[in-house]
């Protein structure tokens, strides 16, 4: 495309291809991430230091951080990315849900609500039927989320996944959703530009996960059939337009299996360029 790039990178990673194949390259600090990539400061300045116009986060790190989003922009710098309020709504489970459930995208049934009390949420588990899916709302990675089977273990489980979300997240609220059991995980890869055109590129299955991390990814999700494959982009459109977003991102689904459904549900959005993105590709 003609245009230079600088790259930034660590002491960790001063050989690395990406420093040796970058038109500039520029330190940002010592090995430990915080001190590094995690460093705003440090990356604002590279930016100014090598007349940059726009910084891409990449896939990690600061690339679901609105901070760092508005920084750039105070810095009157191109975030490539979503903009800062689409980032702010989906990084909390429980707003985004209640988002996409007001633009018609399907959720699981569940419970995101202010009242966090230990009465109001075990009322919430019993009006959703045990088992329960408890999840931090700001979480991400399945860090704290707990599978509940039966009410007699509601209040340690509960206990165990605020504690999680309190020191991962900062944020100890949690969400209640109904588990299903029978599922399978599909994302679909989405874009948008700044003049409210969204589209699709077609989905990826990523059920074959270890501790909710995905192990392998495939396009197309196998044995979906064009009607339903339909409704997995019409859905992920739909959830794209409701949050204004722009440039790359993924919408993720869980689609329930058992006893012969075919329904799905949405789970979150990637509000990010993802590793998995060249299985679309």
């Amino acid at each position: 495309m003609g245009i230079e790039c600088a790259a930034v990178y660590s002491d960790a990673d001063d050989r690395a291809a990406h420093v040796s194949e970058a038109d500039y390259a520029v330190r940002i600090g010592p090995a430990r991430a915080l001190d590094s990539y995690l460093n705003v400061n440090a990356i604002l300045e590279a930016a100014k230091a090598s007349g940059a116009d726009a910084v891409h986060p990449g896939y990690g790190f600061l690339s679901e951080n609105s901070m760092f989003a508005r920084a750039c922009a105070i810095s009157k710098l191109n975030f490539i990315g979503p903009p800062v309020e689409a980032i702010e709504k989906m990084g909390s489970k429980a707003a985004a849900r209640q988002l996409m459930s007001d633009g018609g995208v399907p959720v699981i049934p569940g419970y995101h609500g202010e009242d966090q009390t230990d009465e109001r949420l075990f009322a919430e588990a019993k009006s959703i039927g045990f088992p329960v899916l408890i999840k931090p709302v700001m979480g991400g990675g399945g860090k704290g989320m707990y599978i509940v089977y039966d009410e007699t273990d509601f209040g340690e489980a509960l206990n165990a996944s605020r504690g999680v979300a309190s020191s991962a997240f900062g944020d100890s609220r949690v969400l209640l959703e109904k588990y299903i059991a029978q599922s399978r995980h599909v994302e679909v890869q989405i874009f948008g530009d700044k003049h409210g055109n969204h589209v699709h590129l077609w989905e990826r299955d990523c059920s074959v996960q270890r501790r909710h991390q995905k192990i392998i990814e495939e396009a197309p999700a196998p044995d979906l059939g064009d009607a339903l494959r339909s409704k997995f982009g019409r859905a992920a459109v739909a959830a794209a337009k409701q949050v204004k977003y722009e440039n790359a991102g993924t919408v993720e689904f869980i689609l329930d299996v058992s006893d012969g459904k075919r329904e799905f549900y949405f789970l979150e959005m990637n509000t990010r360029l993802q590793v998995e993105h060249p299985v679309t590709e």
